[in-house]
């Protein structure tokens, strides 16, 4: 009898669960039973109570039916981002200050008390932007001002955490809503876990210096000949060093070591604050695209609109003839006697090759499609296409790019403990650039 009675047990609980759903307008009758057949109990079977109209029975197994979810708050726009330089300091660039100004050098470092930090020691991007900034007041006695960057991927993240923010606080609301009612039932009210946690990166500061402002883009080129004669910074920490192997009196190699002058690669810039109407791009430059025909990793190829900047080598460009078609080298001025900037331009198509053929782990190819794109005064090395700048490959691979720049710092010793301050690197900033399109 006892196994009867857990086998019937069993078939309750398999057969008990059945989902009554929408019922039509009539009810359905009970099927009739046979001749001389009496029913279990006194009662006769009656028909079943039906809501009238074919109103939603609930399940009877327990289940909850499915609640209407609401539509999706939107991610808050006005967000507060905690920066290094932050609100009051004295020599924040802000739109009144001019509308053109020389970008003279920026500084990309760890944020402080971050474990990056930790493991990358050193002057932070302010006191280095500082310094540079000092040296260039007291020196030249012009006005030095500091300008922090904000990624799109860092705002975007910010708003994801206000909007969890908002989240948690509805969800808290409702917390302490069923803890009352429950003080009033006399119940034990279970605590649930409250933490929140939201997933984010850790993101470099990324601080500019420059000089100006002026009224018009004329003047700041006018400025921006006379800034390129200053001499190198005395402070060695506030510039980047560099290392090049060529061949000496004796036929042999030899590395020479200098610091890389920040004045001479200073560039006129719009003011980066002063917020701008998105614009028709303008057709290329022939020339341009005269100087970037038949290049291997020619980013005028590439068939989307955006991709990631990763490395600039200055390089200025002289063709004596334009309507000859000269040889890559004469084309960087290798026959001038250029023998330098002609190097960085060799430097950036070799870059992009070793990129397009970088393996991860277990031999893997990471797939990094490269490009180089060479201009009248510099060659700048790109990884991939995509189709905006918050296009999620890009992003994924702006991050892989930042893995690889960390694992090839340069380190004093051969633990990789303590990576030289302001040291080469691998990549300049990352950063999200529109590739140019050439006029059809």
């Amino acid at each position: 009898m006892r196994k009867k009675a857990l086998l019937g047990a069993s078939l309750a609980l398999l057969t008990g669960g059945v989902v009554v759903g929408q019922q039509p307008g009539a009810p359905r009758l009970a099927p009739a039973l046979p001749p001389g057949v009496t029913p279990v109990g006194s009662a006769q079977p009656t028909n079943p109570v039906a809501p009238a109209g074919g109103a939603y029975l609930p399940p009877t197994s327990g289940i909850q039916p499915a609640s209407v979810t609401s539509a999706p708050v939107p991610l808050p726009t006005n967000i507060e981002i905690k920066t290094a330089l932050g609100a009051d300091h004295p020599w924040l660039l802000k739109p009144e200050h001019g509308a053109f100004f020389i970008m003279v050098k920026s500084y990309v470092r760890p944020a402080k008390d971050t474990p990056a930090a930790k493991e990358d020691p050193g002057a932070s991007a302010r006191e280095l932007a500082e310094g540079l900034a000092h040296e260039i007041r007291d020196t030249y006695r012009v006005q030095a001002f500091l300008f922090e960057y904000i990624s799109e991927e860092r705002k975007a993240e910010m708003r994801q955490i206000a909007a969890a923010r908002q989240k948690a606080q509805a969800y808290a609301a409702e917390i302490a809503k069923l803890r009352q009612r429950s003080q009033f039932q006399g119940t034990e009210f279970l605590e649930p876990d409250n933490k929140m946690h939201v997933m984010t990166h850790h993101h470099r500061d990324q601080i500019g210096v420059l000089v100006g402002g002026f009224q018009n883009e004329d003047d700041a080129k006018r400025a921006l000949l006379k800034l390129k004669t200053w001499p190198t910074p005395k402070n060695e920490l506030l510039v980047d060093k560099s290392a090049i192997v060529q061949t000496g009196a004796n036929g042999k190699s030899e590395i020479v070591k200098a610091a890389i002058n920040p004045y001479a690669g200073a560039f006129v810039v719009p003011n980066p604050t002063v917020p701008r109407s998105a614009q028709p791009q303008q057709g290329f430059d022939p020339f341009i695209v005269k100087l970037n025909e038949g290049m291997p990793y020619n980013l005028l190829k590439a068939k989307k609109t955006w991709t990631l900047a990763v490395k600039s080598f200055v390089a200025p460009v002289e063709i004596t003839n334009k309507e000859s078609t000269p040889s890559v080298m004469q084309k960087m001025g290798f026959s001038k006697g250029a023998d330098a900037l002609a190097a960085g331009a060799e430097q950036a198509e070799g870059l992009a090759k070793a990129l397009r053929q970088m393996k991860g782990p277990n031999d893997q190819g990471l797939n990094l499609e490269a490009f180089v794109l060479h201009t009248r005064n510099a060659s700048l090395v790109t990884v991939g296409q995509f189709d905006g700048p918050d296009d999620p490959s890009l992003l994924a691979t702006k991050r892989l790019l930042a893995a690889l720049q960390s694992k090839t710092r340069v380190t004093e010793d051969k633990t990789g403990l303590r990576p030289v301050a302001n040291a080469p690197t691998l990549f300049d900033n990352i950063m999200p650039m529109p590739i140019p399109k050439a006029k059809e």
